[in-house]
């Protein structure tokens, strides 16, 4: 049985691999949001000074929420009015994607498929438009859901619970999530990102 010294591990990572943010390769940077949560509020002063020194963040992008912040869901999220924008959005055109795929497939079974469905043509336009717009409406939800949001809200509403401050740091486009990122973890083991 082997021991590893966790100070020897931590270095190792830091040096050897790079940060690796996967939504940063899906949506710009503008979209990202960073989260790091510290033991006190001069801790956070302190790593936000780096921060500014060594990023081009600006007091505009950050976000210091406390235990008893009565503003801390709009500091976490965006206005509803733009999240039912997004959802509604999402639904209709994922919607009418799945209604297009419905037809294209039901039309090419009508004209090239077996007997059965060039002599029922009714049935399988029903057949295939009815799952795909269903399809197209079920990933607009789990879009909706976002489970990567809830990982830093979660996070945020533990460590303020428990008396800790949590960092939010909104990016912009020109600004590198995993350089931001890599600073804060240089200070504090607990960094999150996510889509705003």
């Amino acid at each position: 049985m082997t021991i590893e010294n966790p100070n020897s591990t931590n270095s190792d990572n830091a040096s050897g691999n790079e940060h690796v943010n996967l939504r940063a390769n899906v949506v710009s940077n503008g979209e990202l949001q960073v989260a790091a949560v510290f033991p006190s509020k001069i801790k956070v002063q302190e790593v936000l000074e780096i921060v500014q020194e060594e990023t081009s963040v600006e007091a505009s992008q950050i976000e210091i929420i406390e235990a008893g912040d009565p503003h801390m869901s709009e500091k976490l999220e965006r206005n509803s009015a733009s999240i039912g924008k997004s959802m509604w959005s999402s639904h209709l055109l994922l919607g009418s994607v799945g209604l297009i795929v419905g037809l294209v497939a039901a039309s090419l079974l009508t004209l090239f498929g077996p007997a059965l469905t060039q002599q029922n043509p009714l049935f399988t336009f029903i057949a295939l438009i009815s799952p795909g717009i269903f399809i197209g409406l079920f990933i607009a939800g789990l879009i909706g859901l976002r489970p990567d949001r809830n990982q830093v809200i979660q996070t945020v509403r533990h460590a303020v619970r428990f008396g800790k401050v949590a960092l939010v740091i909104n990016l912009k486009n020109s600004q590198s999530s995993s350089k931001v990122s890599q600073l804060l973890k240089q200070h504090t083991d607990k960094v999150v990102e996510s889509i705003r």
